[in-house]
Order: structure tokens, then C-alpha cells, then sequence
């Protein structure tokens, strides 16, 4: 009996050893764009996910003070902190080259407009984000995406009192980087 458990080991122990390393399915990431449009150190943009059959399932978050030529037209201030959902399929298993997958985005945006009137808004857009990882090692990667937003529901910019804008779709480019692990 005791044969055939070290004879079972050593047949498991070289199928294991023999197959290629293993895909690292979780890791942490950022858009180095996203660092741009708020001011630093106070803003941040960073991520985690875990993978699963080509699914990239990531949870990020970040706070941006945004810098003056960010602003959306008519405001003097806008800080908002968001919480984005992803869930990206890639089309080569190991979680690099060509993906797509849709997204949802929480935002809480505290503005204030040129004309001096301060708003809280929350809102929900969801999206579609696309892009092209390149891997060095199984364990850096980096690449081009785009993501494009849509609001979900009837949320305005008000910038004073019977002047408001309904809030716009955006395409936001990006450079994504990250580590896997």
C-alpha cells in the first residue's frame, strides 16, 4: 500500500512538473493617463483583479482633484472618486494581446461652477473598455486602451440655478499598466 502512494506522488509530482509555468491569474494595475487629469500626490487611480478562463474581473478605485484643463466646461473645481467594475475577456488565455469587456462606474463628483454654484452629484455610467496588453515575463504588462462611458439616468450639470447640461458620454484613452502575481 505505501508502494503504490509513492508510486501515485511521483505520477502526479511529474504530470505537475512537466506542464509550462503556471498562468499567474491575479495582480494590480493603473491607467498612467488617469494620473494625469488630477492633481498630485491627492489623486490616485489604482486597481486589483483576478482572472479566470480569460476573464479579467477588475475592482478600481480613485479620487481625482482635477486639473484646470480637465475640467468639465464652465466649472472652477471638480473632485469626484470613483468606483469602476470591469470584467474583460481576452482572447489569449494567458491575460495578454487583444480584450473587451463592459464596464460599470460609480461617481461621486463634488463641483463647483464658474459661477459659484456648488453641487454633489452621484451617478452610474456603464461602459465597454477595450485594449492590447503586451506581458514581459508573465509578470509586467502594459498597453493602449480606450473605454467609452455612458450616464445611466437623467443626471445634469448644474452651473447655477436654471442653467444646467445633461451629463455627456466620454472616450477615455489610456495606458494601462500592471503587475501579475
Amino acid at each position: 500500500m505505501r508502494n503504490f502512494f509513492l508510486l501515485i506522488g511521483l505520477l502526479i509530482a511529474t504530470v505537475v512538473c512537466a506542464q509550462d509555468k503556471p498562468i499567474k491569474n491575479k495582480g494590480v494595475e493603473t491607467d498612467l493617463l488617469a494620473w494625469r487629469i488630477g492633481k498630485f500626490p491627492e489623486s490616485f487611480y489604482i486597481g486589483g483583479w483576478y482572472g479566470y478562463k480569460g476573464f479579467k474581473n477588475s475592482l478600481v478605485v480613485g479620487h481625482f482633484n482635477l486639473v484646470k484643463n480637465h475640467l468639465p466646461d464652465g466649472f472652477a473645481s471638480d473632485k469626484s472618486t470613483i468606483l469602476n467594475l470591469r470584467s474583460e475577456y481576452f482572447f489569449n488565455k494567458k491575460y495578454k494581446h487583444f480584450y473587451l469587456g463592459p464596464s460599470l462606474l460609480f461617481e461621486h463628483a463634488t463641483l463647483k461652477s464658474e459661477k459659484g454654484y456648488s453641487q454633489k452629484l452621484n451617478y452610474f455610467m456603464a461602459g465597454v473598455s477595450t485594449g492590447f496588453l503586451f506581458n514581459i515575463k508573465n509578470l509586467v504588462y502594459f498597453g493602449p486602451t480606450l473605454v467609452a462611458h455612458f450616464p445611466l439616468g437623467n443626471h445634469k450639470y448644474i452651473f447655477a440655478p436654471g442653467d444646467d447640461m445633461p451629463l455627456p458620454w466620454s472616450l477615455e484613452p489610456g495606458f494601462k499598466i500592471g503587475v501579475s502575481f
